[in-house]
């Protein structure tokens, strides 16, 4: 049980409850009571992907209408904190930790695809979810070079954050903006070091 230590088997404890309390896996777990034929494992697995693209989706509407309408409250802001944070961790544990995805062997070439499409999208997810924060929920943090906060400077600043460059017509002018731009910085990276580990070779050792 403690074969390769205690920390190892506390993350491995604390990432195994973390992923019961995502809200991705009770649109698995739906979506999955679907399938009327449970002995047929690949047909549940069908329905279970069905529910992960329900739940992109929604996810993806949420945060368009909050930014659109231009919404945010104490409520809504702590739900946009956490489909990011989830977002982040539903695409490390299930792409670099959990045993499937330790053993590719058996993946055929559609399955990579989706994964990997679906990995870009969580990627752009995180964009999108931090240009609303720069615009809407802290755009006090910012200075908008003598412009209202705007969806295209947003954006873009975003987008520049996320690959560490400039853009000169937005700054972060407080301490806790420059804490949200190292936030995205380091999350952006989490997903890098993902995929780049999705091109070097797996193990296929089953222990």
């Amino acid at each position: 049980m403690w074969r390769y230590g205690f920390i190892y088997r506390i993350v491995k404890t604390i990432l195994f409850v973390l992923d019961y309390v995502n809200l991705v896996e009770l649109f698995k777990y739906t979506f999955g009571k679907f399938n009327n034929d449970h002995s047929n494992l690949e047909r549940e697995k069908t329905f279970q992907r069905i529910g992960i693209d329900v739940f992109i989706c929604v996810k993806w509407l949420f945060i368009i209408i909050l930014w659109y309408f231009n919404l945010h409250s104490k409520v809504t802001t702590f739900i946009v904190w956490y489909l990011v944070i989830a977002n982040l961790f539903s695409y490390f544990y299930n792409h670099i930790w959990t045993d499937v995805a330790l053993n590719t062997e058996n993946f055929t070439k559609d399955r990579i695809r989706s994964r990997f499409l679906n990995l870009l999208l969580a990627v752009a997810y995180s964009t999108v979810c931090f240009g609303y924060f720069y615009q809407v929920a802290y755009f006090n943090n910012f200075d908008w070079s003598n412009t209202i906060p705007n969806f295209s400077y947003a954006l873009q600043y975003s987008f520049s954050n996320s690959l560490a460059a400039n853009f000169d017509q937005v700054k972060a002018i407080t301490d806790f903006g420059n804490k949200l731009v190292t936030i995205q910085l380091f999350i952006t990276f989490v997903f890098l070091a993902i995929i780049l580990s999705k091109s070097i070779p797996q193990t296929n050792s089953t222990t």
